[in-house]
């Protein structure tokens, strides 16, 4: 596994110990701390452990005030706070790990605000400049908002913070920098990036069955396993009595899929709605080239046929429980799936099940690319209203490298734990999908609702993509133009 840590590496050694050892190697004169601003290097020690480049200093027991996502349901954070209901206590472990690690290294008490209302907490202690969280992390998608109306500070000129850490999830910062500004990222300071990317699961004793010949692993590497590959092999096992696309328990699916699935296909091609050009200013690529526009016409005319496939809003109420059973019980051979839903599976049956990444959408393609949705993706950021950012980059900085050490393995971990899937191809499939996930401005900052194009359309059985994009593309292109005008001096 890439870069991956044993979990359970240096449980014996003390932490006293080890924090001497740190301090020393990192080091502590004036010079070794005059060249980690600037450095984008990063100490491995032989134990295999990240270590900050930054100068170790003690914090004299200052508090640190992080405000997370809470409340109820599955996209809350697990990533500061020992009461992941989730992902239970291997996640709680690792967290225990870091919050114990940095605490000690530091000489810093981590004060975590989990909190329902995170979105209005957030901006109400900016307008009433109370300053009572040093760092913030809410959904990517609140995030760009908060950018859009400057209540973050711009990370890349805080002195010290290095966005080129290997903690910091580079494509998230590339894909939300405006005129190379950074007001936000993430990557290992969370596992909600990594629980909110797509897989495509499959039914192995289904693909046993009726394609004995096929290594879908094999696919995989061979850069085979494509979009027609995925509905060739659904279409072949789909026996559908109804006609008119509706549940039914006596059928079998080739695929059980959500209307939001389109778009995770769409983006499996490596096709945004928005990127930037050469001076990182965005632009509505969507419709400005021919591939974008033929394949998600592609994606909606091949979801319009419902002779294969079932969408889980035409499952009987609970629709999302009724679905999820449609593949647990056997009933599909593939079931697109955010990893969310992965670890719910575990709980829910004993089918055999593999996991492989979101199909090639052609053969011009030379990677797997996972689409990462923002909208209950955490991201981290520093307010404005912060009092020292300096100090709160420099905790941000110290709990990301940490948690690479440890929350990031435990949550491999969580996805190779059981027997069905503690093989070399899950890991290895698991390693080429959390290593290209992709974001895409358009979808986060919800430009003319272009992005929800494909949703729109597939929920009412259309394929048509160039009219409805041509009635949202000014829109679009306004909104677009005035971000620029807030980022651009």
């Amino acid at each position: 596994m890439k870069k991956i840590v044993v979990f359970f590496l240096l449980i014996a050694l003390s932490l006293v110990s080890f924090v001497a050892c740190q301090t020393e190697e990192v080091g502590t004169t004036d010079e070794t701390s005059s060249q980690s601003a600037t450095s984008t290097e990063v100490s491995e020690e032989s134990n295999g452990l990240y270590v900050p480049s930054h100068e170790v200093k003690d914090q004299g027991g200052r508090t640190f005030t992080i405000i997370v996502i809470g409340g109820e349901g599955t996209y809350v954070s697990d990533d500061f706070t020992t009461e992941s209901h989730m992902y239970g206590e291997l996640i709680d472990e690792a967290v225990q790990k870091r919050n114990d690690m940095v605490e000690k290294l530091y000489n810093v008490q981590l004060e975590v605000v989990k909190s329902a209302t995170i979105n209005n907490d957030i901006v109400t202690d900016c307008q009433s400049s109370l300053g009572t969280y040093d760092a913030i992390m809410p959904s990517l998608k609140y995030l760009s908002t908060l950018a859009s109306q400057e209540y973050l500070y711009e990370l890349t000129e805080i002195n010290g913070f290095d966005i080129n850490a290997p903690w910091y999830d580079k494509n998230c910062t590339e894909a939300f920098s405006i005129n190379n500004k950074v007001f936000f990222t993430s990557g290992d300071i969370t596992i909600l990036n990594k629980v909110n990317t797509p897989s495509v699961l499959f039914n192995k004793e289904m693909a046993k069955k009726y394609y004995p010949e096929v290594d879908f692993y094999q696919l995989v590497r061979d850069e085979e396993w494509t979009f027609d590959k995925l509905v060739e092999f659904a279409k072949g096992v789909a026996n559908i009595s109804t006609t008119d696309g509706t549940y039914s328990d006596d059928n079998q699916y080739g695929m059980v899929t959500a209307y939001g699935d389109p778009v995770v296909f769409f983006g499996g091609s490596g096709e945004k709605f928005v990127r930037k050009d050469s001076e990182d200013i965005p632009y509505l690529s969507f419709g400005s080239n021919e591939r974008s526009i033929t394949l998600a016409q592609k994606v909606l005319e091949t979801y319009k046929d419902a002779n294969w496939l079932i969408h889980a809003q035409l499952c009987e109420a609970p629709v999302w429980e009724t679905s999820f059973a449609v593949f647990y019980e056997g009933r599909a051979l593939f079931r697109p799936s955010y990893f969310s839903a992965t670890t719910k599976l575990r709980k829910l049956s004993e089918i055999e099940f593999g996991v492989l990444p979101v199909p090639m959408m052609d053969d011009t393609q030379d990677s797997y690319y996972s689409y990462c949705g923002t909208g209950a993706t955490a991201g981290v950021a520093i307010p404005i209203c912060a009092k020292d950012p300096e100090f709160s980059a420099y905790m941000i900085d110290a709990y990301s490298a940490w948690a690479k050490n440890y929350l990031t393995p435990a949550y491999y971990e969580i996805n190779l734990r059981y027997k069905d899937l503690r093989d070399d191809e899950s890991e290895e499939m698991l390693d080429i999908i959390f290593d290209n996930i992709v974001y895409d401005m358009g979808e986060c900052f919800s430009f003319g609702d272009v992005a929800t194009i494909l949703f729109d359309q597939v929920k009412a059985g259309n394929s048509d993509v160039v009219s409805i994009f041509e009635t949202r593309k000014p829109q679009a292109e306004a909104e677009i133009e005035q971000l620029i005008a807030t980022y651009v001096d």
